[in-house]
């Protein structure tokens, strides 16, 4: 029981320092910063409704796995927003997946200027499955090659600022650190590990129907050192949108999309720059999108 002990805390360690193993890394955030932010909880006057499918480093068996589905609406005395989503996250031998719920508190900073402040909840299940570890002794008999799991709750809060042209939020998740407990065993390094994010962004007219977005995402964790994404998108009469991404963890993706009505499609693709690239593929996310009741936006491209 020791070995296992120490197996899951070793699992938890490096899930931690892996940041984007422990929550779910995605590359369209651009087009649903609800995932990372509840204080976005109802910024825009319609109801965005997402689907994201993302899968990480093809070519390596057990590699992450993200399915989301999110959507979140303005409630009629246009203060009170309200949220949540579905997901399912799966690397290698753990397993979350859970549902969350948000509410967000508009205000108004100036005549065109809103500040949302958000509090989401978690409930998820953390599923651990002995028969996908690659064990250095085969015969170890603490091992049993059963499915444990556990429940876990947890909170984030978010603050979100927006108007037509930019936008600035922070949100921490994790904010209960809960520790992982699986049978009849915890461990202090087994825990949840709080996030941090800060992302930015402005909107440019560069005339007749084009405009760019230059924004960034701040990163990281209590126990990992910060890491930032820095983009730029480019729309054409603002149905059609390219990008390009930069990740600090040595990381170029790349962006494309196209909107007709209240529908959109979006696709990612990750190339990785670092020694990884030898065993992999590249990573692959979709996301399809329907905007009910769509009207003008409030905020910006960040839903």
């Amino acid at each position: 029981m020791k070995k296992l002990l120490i197996l899951l805390a070793l699992v938890a360690i490096s899930l931690s320092k892996l940041y984007s193993q422990q929550l779910p890394l995605y590359s369209q955030y651009m087009l649903n910063g609800f995932l990372l932010n509840p204080g976005m909880a109802g910024s825009v006057d319609y109801i965005p409704v997402r689907l994201t499918v993302r899968q990480q480093w093809v070519g390596i068996k057990n590699a992450p796995s993200t399915q989301a589905l999110s959507g979140h609406m303005l409630l009629n005395n246009q203060k009170i927003g309200v949220g949540g989503y579905i997901f399912n996250d799966k690397f290698g031998a753990v397993t979350r997946t859970g549902i969350q719920g948000a509410f967000a508190y508009h205000m108004p900073i100036t005549n065109d200027t809103k500040l949302g402040l958000g509090l989401s909840f978690t409930a998820f299940q953390y599923k651990l499955d002995e028969t996908n570890l690659n064990l250095i002794d085969e015969n170890d008999p603490t091992i049993s090659e059963s499915i444990q799991s556990t429940f876990i709750p947890d909170a984030n809060f978010g603050v979100y600022l927006y108007n037509e042209k930019y936008f600035a939020g922070i949100a921490a998740h994790h904010l209960i650190q809960y520790k992982i407990k699986l049978g009849d065993n915890t461990t202090s390094s087994s825990r949840m590990i709080r996030h941090y994010f800060a992302t930015a962004g402005y909107k440019f007219d560069v005339g007749g129907d084009f405009q760019v977005e230059p924004s960034f995402l701040f990163k990281g964790t209590e126990v990992t050192p910060m890491q930032m994404d820095i983009n730029l998108k480019a729309y054409y009469k603002k149905n059609y949108w390219l990008g390009v991404s930069y990740r600090t963890d040595k990381s170029i993706i790349a962006l494309l999309g196209v909107k007709y009505d209240k529908y959109f499609l979006g696709y990612a693709f990750d190339y990785t720059m670092s020694n990884i690239k030898n065993y992999e593929s590249g990573s692959h996310e979709i996301m399809f999108g329907v905007n009910f009741g769509e009207g003008a936006n409030k905020g910006s491209s960040l839903l």
